[in-house]
């Protein structure tokens, strides 16, 4: 092969635009399953399950305080999961993008805020107890939603229409 073939080659599969190799392969699309409301819904339970189970073992080895103390703090880290499912799905399906992003961030503003409140209100208020608050708070937040994360989601493949991506390319 001389170099004359190579240019011309590579002159004519410069031609092709991004778009058009989108607009010639058949797009397919990882869309969220339509049971997704029921995931955070078991997320929310699983929190449930996670603070109970912590309160009761405060009781047990300690006393009603330190159960109340993570009950109260398991609560404010599913209270916070459940406002900000409750958010995510009231947006419109054919809402635009960057709509939804400005939605979403606003959410997670509202959320940290909501949460300093309750967790100020059980402090001052309250007087819980810090320790196991704090604990049964990492609990039900953190270490849930790590243990979620590694269970594999379910996602529906589908495939996608030239006129969906119009926009786009």
């Amino acid at each position: 092969m001389n170099n004359s073939n190579l240019s011309s080659r590579g002159k004519s599969e410069s031609q092709f635009s991004e778009a058009d190799s989108v607009n010639l392969a058949t797009r397919y699309v990882m869309q969220p399953s339509k049971t997704q409301p029921s995931v955070l819904l078991t997320l929310a339970l699983l929190q449930l399950f996670g603070t109970v189970v912590f309160s009761i073992a405060m009781l047990v080895c300690f006393d009603a305080r330190e159960a109340l103390s993570a009950l109260f703090g398991g609560a404010i880290a599913i209270i916070g999961s459940l406002y900000s499912a409750s958010r995510l799905f009231s947006t419109k399906k054919n809402a635009v993008a960057a709509e939804m992003l400005i939605r979403f961030y606003v959410s997670v503003v509202l959320k940290f805020i909501f949460t300093l409140a309750m967790m100020a209100i059980c402090l001052i208020v309250l007087k819980v107890s810090l320790l196991p608050f704090i604990i049964a708070y990492l609990i039900s937040a953190v270490v849930i939603n790590w243990l979620v994360l590694l269970v594999p989601s379910k996602l529906d493949v589908v495939e996608s229409r030239s006129e969906d991506h119009d926009a786009f390319g």
